[in-house]
């Protein structure tokens, strides 16, 4: 009999888990979704850029918003104002983000160098808000550096809601062996709800991850070239991307005054970075690719998702 699974989650991407994404993965089985990494200091400084990354649509149900930064009182300032604008579920703390940039700043999965600060963002940040407060973070530095017991008795102390591991050090970044050994032991030792996150692509790889005794999977790229995967479903390619172009336009129409593009070319050019993964190892695929290049309007993409249909 196959494993009775938890939740799952749609995980929090940059630059991809938009307005579009979070509605479509949601209306195929998603349990919660996040938004990208928001900035905590652009918040506080009422940035309009960095605000719209904090639009919904309406139609959102399980919206979490995910903030990142280097300093507890601004996470704890910017998670009041997001608190304020009545839209989110919960507020989600990252520190497990392994790019450079961000670590440079001090923030992601620079916080567990430093684990007095991680503790004190999210003290600072659980008594500033009356939601619901979680972190997403890895197993440390790197595994000669595994921090992951240090890093859940802060979370613990804190009153997280949950904690998320990414069961990868940041030296892996986003590749190599995902530690479901670890994520078991972290299971066995913690006291309050753990989450699992790492290479989550179909049922078998989920089940593995179910198996330490995680409360909730969280899925990121596999849901980038299949939204169905939360259901392990597989979906009709071109009905999705049909559906995602259609949302991604919409969003694109509503962030137009922060482009130097029209909501249609913005639209285009983003969803170019999604067409190919939808038909990715089906036949006819790398025609496809060869001339994604060549698609400037909606009209042409419909009609390359048309194309692609009758062929």
């Amino acid at each position: 009999m196959p494993l009775s699974l938890p939740p799952r989650f749609l995980a929090p991407m940059a630059e991809f888990t938009t307005p579009a994404m979070r509605v479509l993965c949601e209306a195929h089985g998603a349990a919660r979704t996040f938004t990208e990494m928001v900035n905590a200091e652009g918040i506080c400084r009422g940035g309009e850029k960095t605000l719209f990354l904090l639009t919904t649509f309406p139609e959102e149900r399980h919206v979490w918003a995910h903030l990142y930064g280097p300093d507890p009182e601004r996470l704890a300032e910017a998670a009041r104002i997001v608190e304020g604008l009545g839209r989110f579920e919960g507020i989600d703390l990252n520190a497990g983000c392994p790019v450079p940039r961000i670590m440079a700043q001090g923030a992601g999965s620079a916080l567990l160098r430093d684990l007095p600060r991680f503790g004190r963002v999210l003290s600072e940040v659980v008594k500033a808000v009356r939601l619901p407060v979680t972190v997403k973070t890895r197993l440390g530095p790197n595994p000669q550096v595994p921090v992951w017991r240090e890093a859940l008795r802060r979370a613990e102390d804190a009153g997280v809601a949950a904690i998320a591991f990414h069961a990868r050090f940041t030296s892996q970044g986003h590749a190599g062996t995902v530690h479901l050994d670890v994520l078991r032991e972290i299971v066995a030792e913690a006291r309050i709800p753990v989450y699992g996150n790492g290479s989550i692509i179909d049922r078998p790889s989920a089940e593995a991850m179910a198996a330490t005794g995680v409360e909730a999977l969280l899925i990121a790229r596999a849901a980038l070239e299949n939204p169905c995967v939360f259901t392990f479903d597989k979906g009709d390619p071109c009905a999705l991307a049909e559906r995602h172009l259609e949302l991604e336009l919409r969003y694109r129409t509503l962030a137009e005054r922060f482009s130097r593009l029209r909501a249609e070319a913005s639209a285009v050019l983003t969803f170019r970075r999604h067409l190919f993964r939808y038909f990715k190892g089906l036949p006819g695929a790398n025609a496809l690719r060869a001339r994604l290049m060549e698609l400037r309007t909606v009209a042409d993409v419909r009609a390359a998702i048309a194309a692609f249909r009758n062929s």
